[in-house]
């Protein structure tokens, strides 16, 4: 009898060791993503229309670098427009705590470089320098969406409009 109850805990135990090995992990933010992501705003009389393209990676020591591509088209107070091309290059940290990401830039080893569009304005210097200025503001976004394929947070800005960023895992 008693090896008989002994066969029995054994294979109870093995089967709970089997179903908690088999237990799916959370999806974990690190990773390397893509992402594309357009927004505007006003600014000295003119308003920017911006459009970027670029990679978001997420390390496990709490940094991130996000680098991308981004096409300004200006139109200026007497609606011309032009069109600028930045590197924007932003190394950042982030934490993440329940559904909320804190995210900011750091300031050591940001970069904005204009690489295409008139490079004498000191409007695209403005742009450069405003993004420079701000960089380490720690933002909180709202982590709407992790899986193993796809991250999407979201924002709600002071004036009551929201804006949603869609990153794909690579």
């Amino acid at each position: 009898m008693k090896s008989i109850r002994q066969y029995g805990l054994l294979a109870t135990l093995l089967i709970m060791l089997c179903a908690c090995g088999t237990r799916h992990a959370e999806p974990q933010i690190e990773g390397h993503y893509t992402y594309q992501h357009a927004f505007s705003y006003d600014m000295d009389g003119c308003h920017f229309d911006v459009s970027e393209t670029g990679t978001m990676d997420f390390y496990a020591d709490s940094t991130a670098l996000d680098s991308a591509r981004q096409v300004y088209v200006v139109t200026l107070p007497d609606s011309s427009t032009t069109t600028w091309v930045f590197n924007y290059i932003s190394p950042s940290r982030w934490h993440l705590d329940d559904d909320t990401l804190f995210f900011a830039g750091t300031k050591d080893g940001f970069r904005m470089e204009l690489m295409e569009g008139d490079r004498a304005t000191e409007l695209a210097q403005k742009v450069i320098d405003t993004y420079g200025g701000g960089i380490d503001y720690q933002y909180k976004f709202h982590l709407d969406t992790l899986t193993a394929e796809r991250l999407q947070w979201s924002f709600t800005y002071r004036d009551g409009h929201s804006d949603i960023w869609e990153f794909y895992r690579e």
